[in-house]
């Protein structure tokens, strides 16, 4: 390894946030098909869940339509935690129409394949607390820069989830 790749930090990517909603409506909204395609993705993108099964090594592959209709693309979460109502940890993947891992479709080739995702849901006087954490699996120094450079849009993707997620819940 050559001296500049082991000084590469781990990329890791946080973001905290409160809806008002119990517990067990969030994980609801985060493991029930139906409900998880009505909030996930990007502001303006529509999700569809093409196949889901709720267990430590199921996966979710789902197709995220993009605003306008204008394309589209794939992904996949595959469980590794579901403790319920309080942990979910699942390794995402940008997917191909049958469900395989492949390359993001951006970032030149840059972006890891996998990403450890843990979210942490704790109740709070007003509804819940909701912690993510987002990090490469096996990713290379190049890969672990990429996420490190692209913090911001990560924060703006997650949050814009993050609020479909609180309209949702509001809406009962």
């Amino acid at each position: 390894m050559h001296e500049a790749e082991s000084r590469t930090p781990r990329a890791e990517f946080t973001l905290t946030r409160h809806v008002a909603a119990p517990p067990s409506l969030v994980w609801d909204a985060f493991t029930i098909p139906a409900r998880f395609a009505r909030w996930f993705g990007p502001r303006g993108t529509t999700t569809t869940v093409l196949s889901h099964d709720l267990r430590p090594g199921g996966m979710l592959h789902y197709r995220m339509g993009m605003p306008g209709g204008g394309g589209g693309m794939y992904g996949r979460l595959v469980y590794r935690e579901l403790t319920a109502p309080s942990r979910l940890v699942w390794v995402s993947s940008f997917a191909d129409e049958q469900g395989a891992v492949i390359r993001a479709p951006f970032f030149d080739g840059l972006f890891p394949l996998e990403m450890l995702t843990t979210i942490t849901l704790q109740p709070d006087c007003a509804g819940t607390s909701i912690a993510l954490h987002w990090t490469p699996l096996e990713a290379t120094p190049a890969e672990h820069r990429t996420v490190a450079d692209n913090t911001a849009s990560f924060h703006g993707g997650w949050t814009g989830s993050f609020d479909q997620l609180d309209q949702f819940l509001a809406e009962g």
